[in-house]
């Protein structure tokens, strides 16, 4: 057995077992999409189908997948991905190659099989100009999109979403690449979206992002200390409204209400510099389904971001698309993303009332090779067996899942005194019927909890390593205690249930 099937056997068990744990089916043979197009809950702060079944947004980032990966390389990355329980898959159907050690661009990028995107030469494209040549499939291209349909149906073979980037924004909209001359202008723009959403109209597990590590104003310093003026939402907004025309056959606005924009997902990617969130420049847009939001080094900042989104009217879910990849360097030693690290983003952005949740591993998202600051010499094969994926698709999922994560409020009621701060802060939630409790502790601290249900509560701990539970003495009403996790652990969740 080679040593990547090895890791694949390993973590399929590892999986199952912690999902056993838990006695919750993370897998499911019927596709999710039978319930119903997503669009935001009764609440508006979680995602749900048509049918009021909720949805949980459990992603992987896979950018580079489109240009960097054979048909034969897909499978085995989804097939990976699939069992351990991810529901979203994250990717840019016009990437700008970057990352993995290697230089970046060009913007005519041609993908594994040497097949461009676009009309023109190696770095000059005409994006309003797909490539496409007669003759071709999905199984035997000719041409750049035959490959992407071959992506688009094995996302959908195994039951799972695809988050679809139109193109990498931060390059090819915005002028915050390198330098680089954006692509798109409005016309443009509109015409790209809507040849993919005509392309892709009938594929019920598409879910549109915008963006792509981009920001949609800027007007002022940037992070450089260099003077910016320029303002690209007019470009998004143009490119939303083409995916709309070529998945409905109509001409919507961006800032008119029309039940036809719930034909469609669509949701932001913003970059790093948070606040900077899809919130700041499209949140009362008619587009947006929800809000997207990237922190990527800054560990310390995701619970404050994503309850500001939390907190923002009227409401919309807001979703976690990327942060600090595990096993990223970020200028730092590599493996400075710890799986202890990664979990904090993940119970962070949750326990802030976000709607879902982006995992990302360094050496996987440019999908390039094993060289460079991101991959810390690992290949994207062989960080499939990160711990932090098992810890996040095969344990919070079921997890989150168990305790009714669309119905959560974040509520620091249960806490008294202080509760630390930004990576290290202990936060909590309740249920809206006020049956359960739960504080996510990010470290052993000690923190009094208050038992504010008006019921006596049962207590057990939760270990988001491996889903192990260990119980905890009874909670009497209003009864104050100070509690931290057991012995030997990294982290915990502590659960309290109203007993009948």
């Amino acid at each position: 057995m080679t040593y990547k099937w090895a890791c694949l056997k390993k973590i399929m068990l590892s999986a199952t077992y912690v999902c056993s744990l838990l006695s919750v089916d993370v897998w499911s043979d019927e596709p999710p999409w039978q319930h119903g197009a997503l669009g935001a809950s009764e609440s508006g702060h979680s995602i749900a189908h048509t049918d009021g079944e909720p949805f949980l947004w459990m992603g992987d980032t896979a950018w580079g997948m489109f240009q960097q990966l054979t048909r034969e390389e897909i499978d085995r990355y989804l097939d990976n991905r699939q069992a351990l329980g991810f529901t979203v898959i994250q990717s840019v159907a016009f990437w700008f190659p970057h990352g993995g050690g290697l230089s970046m661009g060009p913007h005519n990028a041609a993908n594994v099989y040497g097949h461009r995107p676009f009309v023109g030469e190696h770095d000059a494209p005409n994006t309003a100009q797909p490539l496409l040549i007669e003759g071709g499939d999905a199984n035997k291209p000719n041409d750049y999109w035959d490959h992407a349909d071959y992506i688009v149906a094995a996302v959908k073979k195994r039951n799972m979403y695809l988050a679809l980037l139109p193109c990498w924004g931060r390059a090819y909209v915005t002028p915050q690449m390198g330098g680089q001359e954006p692509e798109f202008n409005r016309s443009e723009a509109k015409s790209y979206g809507e040849f993919l959403g005509k392309r892709y109209k009938n594929e019920p597990h598409i879910l549109w992002v915008l963006g792509g590590d981009a920001k949609a104003q800027l007007q002022g310093y940037d992070k450089n200390g260099d003077l910016q003026n320029w303002d690209k939402r007019d470009v998004f907004r143009a490119m939303a409204e083409g995916i709309a025309k070529g998945v409905t056959g109509k001409r919507l606005s961006w800032k008119k209400k029309s039940r036809a924009w719930d034909k469609l997902f669509i949701t932001f990617h913003p970059d790093g510099d948070a606040p900077d969130n899809s919130s700041k420049w499209f949140h009362n847009d008619a587009w947006l389904s929800a809000n997207g939001v990237e922190v990527w080094k800054e560990v310390d900042r995701v619970y404050a971001v994503m309850l500001k989104d939390y907190q923002l009217t009227p409401a919309k879910p807001s979703l976690f698309l990327e942060g600090s990849y595990e096993y990223g360097s970020y200028r730092q030693e590599c493996g400075w993303i710890t799986p202890l690290k990664y979990r904090r983003q993940v119970y962070h952005s949750f326990f802030a009332g976000a709607a879902g949740h982006t995992y990302g591993a360094g050496p996987i998202w440019p999908m390039r090779g094993n060289e460079g600051d991101y991959s810390c010499g690992y290949t994207w094969e062989q960080a499939l067996a990160f711990p932090g994926a098992v810890q996040f698709a095969a344990v919070a999922k079921p997890f989150l899942i168990k305790h009714d994560w669309s119905n959560w409020v974040p509520d620091g009621g249960l806490i008294e005194g202080r509760s630390g701060s930004g990576e290290s802060k202990i936060m909590s939630v309740k249920l809206r019927s006020a049956q359960k409790g739960l504080i996510y502790f990010s470290n052993r601290s000690h923190v009094k909890i208050k038992n504010i249900l008006g019921a006596t509560a049962g207590a057990v701990w939760f270990d988001p390593r491996n889903g192990r539970e260990e119980a905890a003495e009874t909670f009497l009403p209003d009864e104050v205690r100070e509690m931290a996790p057991p012995s030997g652990w990294e982290d915990g969740v502590l659960i309290l249930n109203v007993q009948p």
